[in-house]
């Protein structure tokens, strides 16, 4: 009886591992998540019931156990071998002109006060909502939606347009800011930079008497490593100016943001340390 419970228990295993195996395609390209919490990843040359054997560019042909994966995702290789960029369609705040793929959500926190979920809703299409934790909790129910459409005129540039809102609610009234703006990204998800501008509305002063600039741009300098930063110049004028400078560290699915933001209003600056987290689903 315990024999034929083992052969059993054997059969069923090995069923569910080549039920695993049969999601995979020859010749596409996976990250495999390892138990130890490593990654390693390639295009898929074969299989069997004990191994899956990959290639990759910068590393040349690798084994890896099926018993020692815990999870499986299809990915993008650069030409470099490595994984492609997973968060390229916004630097840390602003966004890009490149697009947010369909179906791709996203999730993305700042010092945990500050939280955003994107959404691609078509390949050109895509919609967000942050909000304010901490404010919000605090009685002050602030709520940040955006949204962006994007095109491509070529394989380098794209051009996007798009808003971003500030919705504040208190005991006595909802305040209400919205910034309406165009984006041009010359690059593509591994280096890029971005030119553009938009115009600041607010709900009790209306307009604002000038645009407000913007310019961002990345690179990545390493497998996981990227350096971007983005400038902002509001109303035009290099006497008010934020500016963002952060070093991310990035996995398949998720990346690390650790810099500082300068705020410059009036002649009087301030720096204020800032470190974020994404997560691709």
């Amino acid at each position: 009886m315990k024999k034929l419970l083992f052969i059993f228990f054997s059969l069923w295993c090995l069923n569910a591992m080549a039920q695993n195996v049969k999601q995979l395609t020859i010749g596409n390209n996976y990250s495999f998540e390892i138990k130890d919490g490593s990654n390693r990843s390639g295009r898929l040359d074969s299989l069997n019931a004990v191994y899956y054997y990959i290639n990759n560019p910068s590393i040349g042909v690798d084994r890896i156990s099926i018993k020692s994966v815990s999870k499986v995702k299809a990915i993008k290789l650069n030409k470099d071998g490595y994984f492609s960029n997973p968060h390229y369609s916004r630097y840390f705040f602003g966004p890009s002109a490149i697009p947010h793929p369909k179906g791709e959500v996203y999730w993305n926190n700042i010092w945990l006060e500050y939280n955003t979920i994107q959404y691609g809703v078509t390949d050109n299409f895509s919609v967000g909502m942050g909000g304010l934790l901490f404010t919000s909790l605090s009685g002050y129910p602030t709520l940040l939606p955006n949204a962006k459409y994007s095109f491509k005129l070529n394989e380098k540039s794209h051009i996007a347009v798009g808003g971003l809102m500030l919705v504040i609610n208190t005991s006595s009234k909802t305040s209400s800011a919205s910034l309406p703006f165009v984006v041009y990204t010359y690059g593509d998800s591994e280096a890029n930079i971005s030119f553009g501008g938009g115009w600041a509305h607010e709900k009790t002063s209306g307009w604002s008497n000038r645009p407000t600039g913007y310019i961002a741009g990345i690179k990545r300098v390493a497998r996981n490593w990227v350096v971007q930063g983005e400038a902002y110049l509001l109303n035009n004028s290099t006497a008010n100016t934020i500016l963002l400078t952060t070093l991310r560290n990035i996995k398949p699915t998720s990346s690390w943001d650790f810099g500082a933001m300068i705020l410059n209003f009036d002649g009087e600056r301030s720096a204020v340390p800032i470190i974020g987290y994404t997560i691709k689903f």
